[in-house]
């Protein structure tokens, strides 16, 4: 055959997909042996150059890293910057990661990321969530391994690597309690996803150690749950502070009680969730638990690497602790209670 033979010429020859033929010649996992052997002995009679794929141990990762489209703003999101956390990671680690942004298009239609459709990657990060189907087809046929960051979900047989969402959010409840507040509002759309959910009753811990009741009317949602657009509505009996599930919320939140009159911290104290609020002036002064996204995304390379060397068979979450970063947003009314 004339000309430089690639691996989707292989893949027409055979009938087979392209990432099929890249799983037989790396040796990665999803091919039998039957059809591993015929690949092999076609790309060797098509003449085709596969000595990329004998790889030594000292050779470089390559780390697909896909995320959803409209969770990015460059420079102003939090999982941009939890990117450029990954590749510093993997940088320390001798390894490069290749980036893909993911559209609605390609998810409704099933589609493939690029870089896993063409073999050019090694392992996967997936930050943020994609539809249940989309993240399965993902897994079942990277051939390699995948590694979820900051979310999980049991029926995919991954990795993930997540805050500590509970533990996070029952520190910040507590906080507020230890600075005297018992009237505390939980501001987050619980039903949107599992981290939302888990910091909910994060929240409802700290009250329950402190012998307070949740109050209906002060679980509040920061979102349009069907369209993700985030909106704020002050509730009619005002709590002394608020402990909102992310910080981005606390955003909306401080914007929403400046227009009702409400200083903060003076009349309403607000502690948030994340450790990360681009461009808005409350972010100096915001208290909030911070999330370690370098620690996140450390824990997460070193799994992938330990996977392609078969280092690491065990399979599961790894939930990242961390602190509460203390600013200007809570006031102590400890001493107005006595």
């Amino acid at each position: 055959m004339s000309g430089i033979v690639k691996l989707k010429d292989i893949a027409e020859e055979l009938g087979v997909s392209v990432v099929t033929v890249s799983n037989a010649l790396s040796g990665k996992k999803g091919v039998s042996d039957a059809v591993r052997q015929k690949i092999l002995e076609t790309a060797q009679r098509m003449g085709y150059d596969y000595s990329k794929y004998a790889k030594k141990e000292t050779d470089t990762a390559k780390i697909g890293v896909v995320v959803e489209k409209g969770y990015l703003t460059v420079g102003a999101s939090f999982y941009w910057e939890m990117y450029q956390q990954v590749i510093y990671a993997a940088a320390r680690r001798n390894s490069v990661t290749m980036f893909e942004e993911i559209d609605e298009n390609a998810t409704g239609a099933g589609n493939l990321p690029r870089i896993l459709s063409e073999g050019e990657v090694d392992g996967v990060f997936i930050i943020g969530w994609f539809s249940k189907p989309y993240i399965q087809k993902i897994v079942k046929e990277s051939g390699g391994p995948v590694v979820l960051l900051d979310f999980y979900d049991r029926a995919f047989a991954c990795d993930a690597v997540i805050s500590n969402n509970y533990v996070g959010m029952y520190k910040i409840t507590r906080y507020l309690l230890e600075h005297g507040h018992r009237d505390i509002a939980f501001l987050g759309s619980v039903g949107m996803n599992d981290n939302i959910m888990d910091r909910y009753f994060g929240y409802r811990k700290g009250l329950a150690e402190w012998g307070i009741p949740v109050r209906k009317e002060w679980v509040l949602e920061d979102r349009n749950i069907r369209t993700g657009e985030m909106r704020v509505e002050l509730p009619e009996r005002m709590p002394t502070a608020f402990a909102c599930n992310n910080d981005l919320a606390a955003g909306y939140l401080y914007d929403k009680l400046l227009e009702k009159g409400y200083r903060v911290p003076e009349d309403i104290s607000v502690a948030g969730y994340d450790n990360y609020l681009y461009g808005h002036p409350f972010a100096r002064e915001l208290t909030t638990y911070n999330v370690d996204m370098a620690k996140m995304a450390e824990t997460a390379v070193d799994i992938l690497l330990k996977k392609l060397k078969k280092e690491n068979r065990h399979q599961g979450v790894r939930y990242i602790d961390s602190d509460i970063i203390e600013r200007n947003s809570v006031k102590n009314i400890s001493r107005e209670l006595v």
